[in-house]
């Protein structure tokens, strides 16, 4: 049986002010022209797995969850007593999995993530999820690059299983400008995407192998899913698990690992300079979200929440994002440096505004 796993547990600390602790990017639609980007990611895995989509999330977040998806089954929000990373995360949800269909086919997808052409998005997952169910393997989920990006990190595909279906040389971490360029012009490389197909039975064995404390803890979940102990095991046991991406912590030691290259309008909404991926702009290239009004401005991006303006002129290559009692303004080719900003509020003393 075919499940959807949906990621939606991070905090976008890149997207503040808009993305908060409290209303974290996945709950947000940020122009998409969905009610959110987790109502999106749902949407659209839904023809794939029907009914058979759970969600992992924080606990802080699952009455949030249960608004963007009303129709979602309670029993499919799994929710981590404590952030742990992708690894810990994914091997509950595959628990869960296991528990209810002992021969599950899990996909793994993050929530927040813009999707330009679903019905090739779907045809991309179709070949994965019968590429897990016919090898014994992990599938990825590569995206083919459209220019040299530095923001994203890489898959090195090797040689050919069949079709569209290439093994995995080497994950390949976030590259300088000139590197990836090299990538792109190779065309041996494929942008990590974070998705990817297996049998939950596959992770949870993967996990044990590599990370043997995190299979240890989760063996202690699995056994009491069922009872009515199972809630204060997964609150004692779940916590102190080792904080691992899945990436570092499975994808880059298992073999074999496989990749179908995808190119479906993929944008990993990672940054508020991310927004001209899927926002027209206008004549002077401005890309704007809420009311905004420019004079003589060019080449900006410009957000603003309902019920207020922003105006700029004679300003260009800038970001402006005022959202809630948070206003950022920076340079549009450093749209990186929001992660360093809201490391500079928390040491400064200013959790409040995050």
């Amino acid at each position: 049986m075919r499940h959807g796993v949906i990621l939606a547990g991070g905090g976008g600390t890149r997207l503040w002010p808009a993305s908060r602790r409290d209303t974290p990017k996945q709950f947000l639609s940020l122009g998409t022209g969905e009610a959110s980007l987790l109502a999106a990611t749902a949407e659209r895995l839904m023809p794939a797995c029907g009914e058979r989509l759970w969600v992992v999330t924080a606990a802080s977040q699952v009455a949030q969850v249960k608004d963007a998806l009303p129709t979602l089954a309670e029993k499919h929000i799994v929710a981590e007593p404590a952030a742990r990373n992708t690894a810990a995360a994914l091997g509950l949800a595959a628990v869960h999995l296991l528990h209810d269909d002992p021969n599950a086919i899990m996909a793994a997808i993050p929530s927040d993530q813009h999707i330009g052409n679903t019905e090739e998005f779907l045809r991309t997952i179709e070949l994965a999820f019968t590429a897990a169910e016919e090898h014994d393997a992990i599938i990825t989920v590569g995206i083919v690059p459209t220019r040299p990006e530095t923001g994203y990190g890489y898959l090195k595909v090797g040689s050919t299983v069949a079709g569209n279906l290439r093994y995995i040389d080497s994950f390949v971490e976030k590259p300088n400008a000139e590197t990836a360029a090299m990538y792109v012009a190779t065309g041996d490389y494929l942008w990590n995407g974070g998705m990817f197909f297996t049998k939950a039975q596959r992770l949870l064995d993967e996990i044990r192998k590599h990370m043997p404390e995190t299979g240890e803890g989760l063996d202690a979940i699995a056994k009491a899913l069922g009872t009515n102990q199972a809630q204060k095991v997964c609150n004692d046991v779940y916590p102190s698990l080792p904080k691992v991406s899945i990436d570092y912590g499975v994808m880059e030691r298992t073999t074999p690992v496989m990749t179908i290259g995808g190119d479906f309008g993929w944008n990993d909404v990672g940054s508020w300079a991310a927004l001209a991926d899927y926002r027209s702009a206008d004549t002077n290239g401005n890309v704007t979200l809420g009311t905004v009004v420019t004079h003589d401005a060019r080449n900006n991006i410009v957000v603003g929440d309902s019920g207020t303006i922003v105006a700029l002129a004679g300003v260009s290559d800038l970001i402006v994002v005022q959202s809630g009692n948070g206003i950022l303004v920076l340079p549009r080719e450093r749209s990186q440096d929001v992660k360093s900003l809201v490391d500079a509020l928390k040491a400064e003393g200013h959790e409040a505004f995050l």
